[in-house]
């Protein structure tokens, strides 16, 4: 009762919608009798299979008072009519709505290879920007880049210009560091370095950190890496937090965690039962799958590294494939933020047109320069009619356009995943190279976001 007193007006409509619709009470009266009603009812002593009158639904004027159904069947027939009751109302609670969580990343000594720096971003672009990146160097205390702490004036005057906007520290380290490794095996030494988090955290406006474990080179089978002493100090974070709060009166930390690795080696080094369990929402990177090489033009459709959904039942290169994975090791959709590389990949056919084309990345770009191949020449095309990619001369770029992030922002919803992460701000136009304006690609994304 009380959960449908806060329904909103749209969501109670869409209810009666679906239970009037001709093929949903065709189906209801071929069971039984069924009313709406605001109060309950004596129970029908009549078979379900002996009424044939026409459904009657009725809802009180009221929008305060759950509709209550009056049934007259059979035990085995209530149980098949109240599972269709439960999917259609999942449809109507989650197959749309707006996203709940969008993040966007800015790295300021990565980005400013590219020329993107704090004068190109505004306060209104995400809700939430993730600042990066800080480590662990020594001393149980955190080392935050240069370049980042350059940019709290700009962080502080972006929240006096908007008040709803949150900052995010990432918090970064190489599986198999020792020195972060010998840091967190030791109860007292984590509880010193996560005290550090919280003032850094505190002192500079933030509202949360990432917790991010990445591979370092040569560290598949690592010697200092504890699987569940990392799970031990993503526990203390979260309980550091929730206590840091109850004292302060403040708003509680956010903790993000982090599913960065091979998808095959994620349930091998992460205990993830336990890292949604501690982490308020977890970040799964759906892994970049672009090929460095092959030969020939057929078959790019396949090759496009950015693809949602499946060709064939053998297809793994999208990321319909990814997100199903990391759910059956124990991903938890409602927790889960998902983040997809938006840079562009360029290749270069190096041989003479008279040969059959052989295909060698050549690098990432972004979709400022995309537009300026664009404008050059050349056909594009789209694989499975939404992921756009660019031939011209000997070169082939893969990329995301307006329509493509759309149709991911639509995917991630409809799948009942929690938000998205724009990994890079550098990857998209900042420049006006497209004509669109500053930021196609992120306002599209925030736009599909803001939709029911």
């Amino acid at each position: 009762m009380e959960q449908w007193k806060t329904w909103p007006s749209n969501k109670k409509k869409k209810l009666h919608k679906y239970f009037s619709t001709s093929w949903v009470a065709t189906m209801i009266r071929n069971i039984c009798t069924i009313k709406f009603t605001g109060l309950p009812a004596k129970k029908k002593k009549s078979s379900c299979f002996k009424v044939r009158k026409p459904v009657t639904l009725k809802m009180r004027a009221s929008p305060n008072v759950i509709p209550v159904i009056v049934l007259g069947m059979k035990s085995e027939i209530a149980i098949s009519f109240l599972s269709i009751c439960f999917v259609l109302l999942t449809l109507i609670k989650q197959g749309s709505g707006q996203c709940k969580m969008l993040l966007c990343r800015f790295r300021p000594i990565i980005s400013a290879q590219s020329g993107l720096t704090t004068s190109h971003l505004n306060s209104n672009l995400c809700p939430y920007i993730i600042m990066a990146l800080s480590e662990y160097i020594d001393n149980d205390v955190i080392s935050v880049e240069r370049k980042v702490t350059d940019t709290y004036s700009w962080m502080f005057q972006a929240k006096r210009e908007n008040s709803d906007l949150k900052f995010i520290l990432a918090f970064y380290s190489y599986l198999g560091n020792r020195k972060f490794y010998e840091m967190y095996q030791s109860p007292a030494r984590r509880r010193n370095f996560i005290q550090s988090c919280i003032r850094h955290l505190r002192d500079n406006q933030f509202h949360g950190m990432t917790v991010e474990l990445l591979f370092g080179a040569g560290m598949r089978t690592p010697q200092h890496y504890s699987r569940d002493r990392f799970a031990d100090f993503m526990q203390d974070i979260q309980n550091a937090f929730t206590e840091e709060a109850r004292q302060s009166g403040k708003p509680k930390l956010l903790l993000f965690g982090d599913l960065h690795s091979k998808l095959t080696y994620v349930a091998e080094d992460f205990d993830v039962p336990r890292i949604y369990s501690y982490s308020d929402y977890v970040i799964f990177h759906a892994p970049w799958r672009g090929k460095m090489f092959w030969t020939g033009e057929n078959g790019l459709d396949r090759l496009h590294p950015n693809r949602i959904y499946r060709i064939d039942p053998e297809d793994t290169l999208n990321l319909d494939y990814f997100v199903k994975q990391i759910v059956s090791i124990g991903a938890i959709k409602s927790k889960t933020i998902v983040h997809v590389n938006l840079l562009s990949a360029k290749y270069y056919n190096g041989v003479p047109p008279i040969i059959e084309a052989q295909f060698s990345f050549a690098s990432f770009i972004d979709y400022g320069e995309v537009c300026n191949m664009v404008r050059k020449g050349g056909q594009i095309r789209r694989a499975s009619n939404i992921h756009p990619y660019h031939l011209y001369n000997r070169y082939l770029v893969f990329f995301d356009d307006e329509l493509s992030v759309r149709e991911r922002i639509k995917y991630i919803k409809s799948s009942g995943f929690v938000g998205f992460v724009v990994p890079d701000l550098a990857a998209d136009d900042f420049k006006e190279n497209c004509w669109l304006g500053k930021w196609p690609l992120v306002r599209a994304i925030n736009e599909e976001c803001r939709k029911s």
